[in-house]
């Protein structure tokens, strides 16, 4: 039945972001299967990533530049009001995070919370994400979880295994202009970290923007990487003794933390929906409530001092991010697509 299905992607735009990665690896993945895949998007495609599908430029999305199509997926709420109203086929929001809870968004709370309430299949990656959607909006919602390029994120064995303690690199992923990525706080607490344990820690930085002079006013970085191509994270992740996170609670997934455990990078993380509903129980990282600094830098003092903590969140987290895989993602994709086109006959969600 695939080959005989037209699925088009809508894109607001292709830029570095970990959702857009999703949707295009999505988009590949399901081409791989030997659906018939078109990309729409405002711009001409991704420059940070190896796309291996052709990208069409459109000025909007309307009837007219959405092809007639057996499911249109819309990847951020303005592409799925768009998708809706141009009537070319079965529409499904890929939801990757409720963006009524973004700080930076609340002005249009009320438009996104009416597309929310579109009674049209929802596709999560994440479990927590697939329970509160059905929740609030009662939606018909299919889980479909992530995927991790294992050509990218793997350990270096040789890395772990040798290292001495001397000096230890954290890692911190993520732009600090993003409210609910809560990168100042994470900083802070880092700075603390650094001046108790001197000159043994270094930081490195990545983000999707330049460093900014407010970053800067909290703590300069040993290093500072950003606009990488996705290709070099692994690269990055493979260089880090400790990845640290402190997301709020709007974060939808948090793929950093998933890979940087698959590269056998321990993880401090926020005790937030997402990051705990990565795999049961919930021992594959040091979670905190993210309440002040100084537990964050106490918390980051513990694990780099503890060796045996640091190999137990290595060997789970490695075992957590085994679990992640392409052919996971194609096998729940097949199926939802395959129940949406005949949900009809067959109502409910897989």
């Amino acid at each position: 039945m695939s080959k005989n299905l037209k699925i088009t992607y809508l894109f607001e735009s292709t830029d570095l972001w970990g959702g857009t990665k999703v949707g295009l690896e999505q988009a590949e993945a399901l081409s791989d299967a030997g659906y018939n895949i078109t990309i729409l998007s405002k711009d001409a495609g991704p420059s940070w990533y190896d796309f291996r599908l052709p990208v069409i430029e459109v000025s909007n999305f309307d009837a007219a530049t959405i092809p007639e199509s057996d499911i249109i997926i819309g990847t951020y709420w303005p592409t799925v009001k768009a998708a809706v109203e141009s009537d070319r086929g079965e529409v499904v929001h890929l939801c990757q995070g409720y963006e009524g809870d973004y700080k930076e968004l609340q002005s249009m709370k009320a438009a996104i919370d009416e597309v929310y309430s579109y009674e049209i299949p929802k596709l999560t990656v994440s479990h927590h994400l697939d329970d509160f959607l059905k929740r609030r909006f009662r939606a018909e919602t299919y889980y479909v979880g992530q995927m991790l390029n294992r050509n990218i994120f793997y350990p270096d064995q040789n890395r772990i295994k040798d290292k001495d303690g001397l000096l230890f690199n954290i890692l911190v992923v993520g732009p600090f202009e993003v409210d609910f990525k809560n990168v100042a706080f994470t900083l802070r607490g880092v700075t603390l970290a650094k001046e108790r344990l001197g000159s043994t820690v270094k930081l490195i930085r990545v983000s999707q923007f330049p460093f900014t002079i407010e970053e800067k006013a909290i703590i300069q970085p040993d290093a500072y990487h950003f606009h990488l191509p996705h290709a070099s994270m692994g690269e990055i992740y493979r260089e880090a003794d400790l990845l640290v996170s402190m997301s709020k609670e709007a974060e939808g997934f948090g793929l950093p933390a998933l890979e940087a455990m698959a590269c056998g990078v321990p993880a401090i993380l926020s005790d937030i929906s997402s990051y705990t509903s990565f795999d049961k129980p919930c021992d594959y990282a040091l979670f905190l409530n993210p309440a002040d600094p100084e537990t964050l830098a106490g918390a980051i003092e513990e694990v780099l001092r503890n060796r045996p903590l640091r190999e137990k969140f290595i060997e789970r987290g490695l075992d957590v991010a085994g679990k992640y895989t392409k052919e996971m993602v194609i096998k729940r994709l097949d199926a939802a697509i395959r129940r949406i086109i005949y949900r009809k006959t067959e109502p409910g969600p897989v």
